[in-house]
């Protein structure tokens, strides 16, 4: 069996062996795009960079398709204690918390969520990523060992955490350890979120992005600097003086009737690099399965229509929604382990999580549905299906509490009548 420290060295030097390559992924989505460096720069010319970042595009627009409404919790047995004991429990998170988690995710392809005590007592995550974080798991993937890298702020220092599947916590700096302590949590408190790499947005367009970026800033240069033009003086010289007041002031003297100017033109074919760059444009949207809302829409607007035509890009957010929520169950079940201690005792398996996908619905067909379908279905799903109900077993009890407080009120002594 292999010892600690030997897995611990070997998790290490993968860590700084991968980093370079999750840095680039995330260089890319924060626009840093290997043209900044690479493009070929012509002296006395313009040199500009254009950089069309699809890649952030397409992944702002997957975590805003999936989660730009609310996840919801409902309970399979009804019980409304626990979906409120979820909700007070992470009242303090951010309100974007699994918007962020989801945008780790479709960065790097994977992600963790390390669950901890903050010093109020409160249970709360922390979102990581193979930039700052590495872990070890046995052979059905739960996880044995994570180590968490960072720097603290105002310290040149190296610190790492090492979480221990036995609670064990080792904090490290520079390689030396500093402090030892125990964590609540049963096994090691970390999520692995995970796709394959290849399915994520920066590995499926790279190269495209690059393509489209290169010609683009190619043309833009053309255009700025008369790359594609240049000045033909006939029966005259121009030295450095007159072509600097040429440039300044638009002046040229000519000392010959003679004497002629014209533009020598580079015979360009701008339909083709239009259709160059159109074709990498769709190929980059084709790939990743998603629309240009750009494009002119047909006659046919209806949410319906607008459905049909989202039909690939929604399979993968849902796919991206699975991963997600495998690990909000897990944020759950530790979450259940923690109340534990103030003697609350939940079951995970008991709630259910869901998501209305954020885009226009008719709203107008699902009242209607709803209706004709009478006492067929529970309220609970019927209110499951409208987008603004975040919590149907709590909007439920609203309803009763409402109906409760005007069975009370007696309308025969409103205004003083029946007195």
């Amino acid at each position: 069996m292999t010892d600690e420290k030997t897995i611990i060295d070997s998790m290490v030097q993968g860590y700084y062996a991968n980093l370079q390559s999750y840095i680039k992924m995330r260089d890319y989505y924060n626009g840093e795009h290997d043209i900044v460096a690479t493009y070929k720069r012509e002296t006395n010319r313009n040199n500009y960079i254009s950089i069309n970042n699809f890649i952030q595009k397409f992944i702002d627009e997957e975590i805003q398709y999936t989660l730009g409404n609310a996840v919801s919790f409902t309970s399979m047995s009804g019980n409304n204690e626990i979906i409120n004991a979820i909700d007070n429990s992470l009242f303090h998170f951010k309100a974007n918390h699994n918007q962020l988690l989801m945008k780790e995710l479709e960065i790097y392809g994977t992600c963790y969520e390390l669950s901890y005590i903050d010093r109020k007592g409160r249970y709360c995550t922390r979102i990581l990523n193979p930039t700052n974080a590495i872990i070890y798991t046995d052979e059905d993937e739960v996880p044995q060992i994570f180590i968490h890298f960072y720097k603290r702020q105002y310290d040149d220092n190296q610190y790492k955490d090492i979480y221990y599947n036995d609670g064990r916590i080792e904090i490290y700096k520079n390689d030396a350890l500093i402090n030892t302590k125990q964590h609540i949590f049963k096994g090691c408190p970390v999520s692995i979120c995970q796709m394959d790499i290849e399915q994520t947005i920066y590995c499926k367009i790279k190269r495209l992005n690059d393509a489209y970026n290169q010609i683009v800033s190619d043309q833009v240069n053309v255009i700025a600097d008369y790359r594609n033009a240049y000045l033909v003086v006939v029966g005259a010289e121009v030295d450095e003086v007159a072509a600097n007041t040429l440039k300044e002031k638009g002046i040229l003297n000519l000392t010959s009737k003679d004497s002629t100017v014209s533009w020598l033109l580079k015979e360009m074919n701008d339909q083709y690099i239009q259709n160059m760059i159109g074709n990498l444009k769709n190929s980059m949207y084709e790939n990743c399965n998603h629309i240009d809302g750009n494009e002119k829409l047909q006659s046919n607007t209806s949410s319906l229509a607008i459905r049909s035509r989202l039909i690939f890009l929604e399979n993968r957010c849902k796919t991206m929604f699975d991963i997600v929520s495998d690990t909000i169950y897990d944020r759950l079940e530790r979450l259940f382990e923690y109340l534990s201690l103030k003697n609350l005792t939940y079951n995970v398996k008991d709630i259910r999580i869901s998501y209305t996908p954020n885009i226009p619905i008719d709203i107008i067909t699902i009242v209607q549905a709803i209706s004709q379908l009478g006492d067929k279905i529970s309220l609970e799903t019927a209110l499951k299906q409208l987008p603004w109900v975040e919590n149907p077993s709590q909007e439920i009890e609203k309803i009763k509490a409402e109906k409760s407080a005007m069975d009370k009120i007696d309308l025969d002594k409103i205004n003083g009548y029946g007195e």
